[in-house]
């Protein structure tokens, strides 16, 4: 099979944008009803949570040799942490009640990092490329309206995959209730191996694998891609590459090739592309 199509998938919080955006989905909805719970009670929880399950997994991270297979499974373990999270964002139905048009216009305030949305159009020029959204985030529809809002060229031709509410067929307002569809490493996996199925089935070409991401959710991504882009210096990533034995900047012979690059922002990766 041909191989001259690109598939490039992009993270979406402080992947493309400049913070984490969690708190301004919760926001939507917080201002048509200010009596819903402060969303930093759910970062608490949810931290509480997250320090309770690292410590838990410390000893075995310190004292078993590291593999990618290790890497998977400690990711996964925090399926648990990650859903408890999401129900407790459906028990509390933080995100209810508000339309797609005002989750839209939510997304509308969100700052990209500089150089971003000009790297995303580098890559659109070239052609049969396909560009993807896949988030753990809790809207499609305010993901589009940061890309937009941002300048995003041809943004409907991006596809955006990413936890969503369920709206009400006849008022057209989210419900409380939010389906944990991606909220681990392997579900972005799943995610990414289905689009690269598709378009192989639509146009007969194989596409070459360009993966964004900035933290350690992603790091399973970005060494799947044939071109791994870490944007930004998190140390957790760094970290686990150098005990995995990943080198930045070096094509992986074992591996046809396959490269990491460890980018301080996207203004660099302009230089690449």
């Amino acid at each position: 099979m041909a191989r001259n199509a690109t598939l490039l998938v992009l993270d979406f919080d402080q992947t493309l944008t400049s913070s984490d955006t969690l708190n301004m989905v919760a926001a939507v909805a917080k201002r048509k009803y200010p009596e819903n719970r402060d969303f930093a009670w759910f970062t608490e929880k949810y931290m509480e949570d997250y320090r309770k399950h690292q410590a838990q997994w410390q000893s075995r991270i310190d004292n078993e040799k590291t593999t990618r297979e290790f890497l998977n499974e400690y990711l996964e373990s925090f399926r648990s942490v990650e859903t408890a999270s999401l129900n407790r964002i459906s028990k509390y139905g933080i995100l209810a009640g508000v339309s797609r048009d005002e989750l839209y216009d939510g997304g509308r305030v969100v700052e990209f990092q500089p150089g971003a949305a000009t790297a995303i159009h580098r890559f659109m020029q070239a052609p049969n490329t396909h560009v993807c959204v896949v988030s753990v985030n809790w809207s499609a529809d305010f993901i589009r309206g940061a890309l937009d809002a941002n300048g995003v060229l041809n943004s409907k031709s991006i596809l955006v995959a990413c936890n969503n509410p369920e709206f009400d067929k006849h008022t057209g307002l989210s419900q409380a209730d939010i389906s944990p569809r991606l909220v681990v490493a392997s579900d972005k996996i799943a995610t990414i191996n289905n689009y690269k199925q598709e378009i192989a089935q639509k146009t007969g070409l194989n596409p070459r694998l360009v993966y964004a991401g900035d933290s350690l959710t992603d790091l399973p991504a970005l060494l799947l891609a044939d071109t791994g882009l870490l944007v930004g210096q998190s140390n957790s990533v760094i970290k686990w590459c150098k005990m995995l034995g990943v080198a930045f900047d070096q094509p992986r012979s074992a591996e046809g090739g396959k490269t990491l690059h460890c980018l301080p922002s996207w203004e660099s990766a302009l230089e690449m592309i």
